[in-house]
Parts: C-alpha cells; sequence; structure tokens
C-alpha cells in the first residue's frame, strides 16, 4: 500500500512540474525576428554643379566650392564656431539665401 501511495504521490508532483514548465514556457516573450532594411543609398537632390541645395544645421556639405559645416542661421554659426573654436564666413547663392560655413 505504502508503494501505491509513494507512486501516486510521484505521479501527481510529476504531473504539476510539467504542468510548471508549460506554463513558464508559455509566458516567455517571442523572439523577435530582424526587419530587413532595403539595402539602396537615398540620394539626394544635386545641382548641376555638385553642389545640394538643401542643407540642415550642422551638415558638411559645398558650397561655391567650398566644404565644410554649413549652418542657416548667422546666430548658430557663431555658436557652433565659438565651440569648435573658430571662425565662419558666409556664402550667398543666387536666389537671395544665405548659408555660413565653419573655416577649417
Amino acid at each position: 500500500m505504502r508503494i501505491l501511495i509513494s507512486l501516486v504521490v510521484a505521479f501527481i508532483v510529476a504531473m504539476f512540474s510539467l504542468t510548471m514548465t508549460g506554463v513558464l514556457a508559455a509566458e516567455e516573450d517571442p523572439v523577435d525576428t530582424p526587419i530587413e532594411t532595403p539595402e539602396e543609398p537615398i540620394e539626394a537632390p544635386e545641382e548641376s554643379d555638385g553642389e545640394n541645395p538643401e542643407f540642415e544645421d550642422g551638415d558638411t556639405g559645398i558650397i561655391d566650392g567650398c566644404e565644410g559645416e554649413i549652418y542657416s542661421t548667422h546666430e548658430a554659426a557663431a555658436a557652433a564656431a565659438a565651440a569648435k573654436g573658430t571662425e565662419f564666413h558666409e556664402h550667398q547663392k543666387e536666389d537671395g539665401t544665405i548659408y555660413y560655413m565653419l573655416n577649417e
């Protein structure tokens, strides 16, 4: 009789253990599959002389054959020049737009 009771208790413990293992496995986060990004290069619109007509502050670009960091406002260029310990100069495009570049 003791053997029978021991077997029943062992069976109950085994079933409880298997049930808990299944619950724990179901609670785990699923593995996220990586999303593949296209490897096509993004091309910026350029003018015929190789200059990019649209810049954001701090972008490196070429204006009138001069390459460097470009800023759209005098204040932004002054702050960047002060932070880097250099000076800046301005370029005026034919359409009247003024860009400021840090001196190298």
